[in-house]
């Protein structure tokens, strides 16, 4: 839910920033003559001495380039959220105990492992998913079904990519062309072809 949330959250400050620009737009064109867009100046000091200055502006234009700022910043910067380890009661056994709970790292909607560990559990995983899709492939067949599949089984092991899977554009270019598979990334293409 917190992922949601945080999309949402994104979306609404594109949403406001647009709001910003369009309703700095219509200010910037109701002020009349010389008292507005003619005479109107701004400047911006940074540190260091430097300074920005805007001259023959109206107001309008300092909404519209925060709109702007808020826009660009929304869609520069990722969703993030880092859920930490924390210690969790076991109650299953006859004894009970404390395990660590894995910590997880999301940047957009995607899982990214932080750990070696992470990694081959969140592969095992991934896995069965995509033998699911080679076999439904199997079954189906197609070509379009087949490009779908492709790009859904990639889009499934990018976030899992590591050194042992070799260069990512190498594996892509395999798959683009599909002559035989490059030696650095064999592993990785053992696991798209699983079944």
């Amino acid at each position: 839910m917190v992922i949601i949330f945080r999309m949402v959250e994104r979306i609404l400050g594109v949403l406001i920033g647009g709001v910003l620009i369009y309703f700095g737009y219509r200010l910037f064109l109701s002020l009349a003559g010389k008292i507005g867009r003619e005479s109107g100046s701004g400047s911006f000091s940074f540190t260091g001495g430097n300074k920005i200055k805007l001259s023959r502006v109206g107001p309008g234009v300092f909404f519209a380039l925060f709109g702007a700022g808020l826009i660009v910043f929304s869609l520069v910067k990722p969703v993030s959220l880092t859920v930490s380890p924390r210690a969790v009661k076991s109650t299953s056994g006859s004894k009970p105990g404390i395990i660590a709970a894995s910590e997880y790292k999301f940047v957009g909607a995607v899982s990214i492992p932080e750990t070696d560990a992470d990694r081959a559990r969140m592969r095992s995983e991934t896995r069965q998913d995509v033998i699911a899709l080679n076999r439904a492939l199997d079954a189906a067949g197609g070509p379009e079904l087949e490009r779908a599949v492709s790009r859904a089984k990639l889009a499934l092991m990018e976030p899992l990519w590591a050194d042992d899977w070799g260069e990512p554009a190498d594996f892509r270019d395999w798959l683009d062309k599909r002559g035989s598979p490059p030696a650095n990334s064999q592993a990785a293409v053992d696991y798209f072809l699983a079944k």
